[in-house]
């Protein structure tokens, strides 16, 4: 690359940069923000200690979940974003919508630690991961439509891997909310163990290829 395409290419570059790094302190401040519902309690000893933690345990729970939830789709963001060489308008405006998916988790998490994994705010967490999986889906679709916006390009094999990857989590939670629909609250609260079983066959059969 001579000299004066690499001065061509460096305010385009910029606004890649520019984007990536505004992404990343969202979710670095989301994931920060989710920490803030668990307070220490307040005991005089150890048994009052021990029963106010106990009663902290579903908010604990719901810091958690959410925690490695933001986490799956910030390592998927990232996995696919590394290779970013052209910025896009398109793409930089969905990728605030799936970063507005991502800024609503904090209050989604806060309403499932106080109303536990049942009920309206049970199915509010599980509708706020499905919008973001389909952000997160609709984000690679603009990265890769055409012949694609990464360094190297992208084979079909490796984009169906980078769509189901980014899917699985929605797929997941919309069967725990479909669950939740038809009273099955017992049942819809595993639905997140499917999370690792999608990826794992995506992993087995979609990314022997992927970069």
């Amino acid at each position: 690359m001579t000299e004066q395409h690499q001065l061509e290419r460096a305010p385009e570059m910029r606004m890649v940069d520019r984007m990536l790094f505004f992404s990343d302190a969202v979710f670095a401040i989301v994931l920060t923000l989710l920490v803030l519902e668990l307070r220490p309690p307040e005991a005089s000893d150890d048994a009052g200690l021990a029963i106010a933690l106990k009663a902290l345990s579903p908010k604990f729970f719901a810091f958690a979940a959410s925690f490695a939830l933001v986490s799956i789709f910030w390592t998927a963001h990232m996995a696919i974003t590394r290779r970013l060489a052209v910025f896009d308008w398109t793409a930089a405006w969905i990728n605030l919508l799936f970063l507005f998916s991502i800024a609503v988790m904090p209050f989604v998490s806060a309403l499932l630690g106080a109303g536990g994994n049942a009920g309206l705010a049970w199915r509010l967490y599980c509708s706020a991961l499905v919008f973001a999986s389909a952000a997160s889906t609709l984000l690679v679709l603009a990265l890769t439509r055409g012949k694609g916006r990464l360094v190297g390009g992208i084979s079909l094999r490796e984009k169906f891997y980078r769509l189901f990857r980014s899917a699985s989590p929605g797929i997941a939670f919309g069967v725990g909310l479909w669950l939740s629909l038809n009273g099955e609250d017992r049942l819809s609260a595993f639905c997140w163990v499917l999370i690792p079983v999608l990826l794992l066959f995506a992993q087995a059969f979609l990314a022997q290829r992927a970069v």
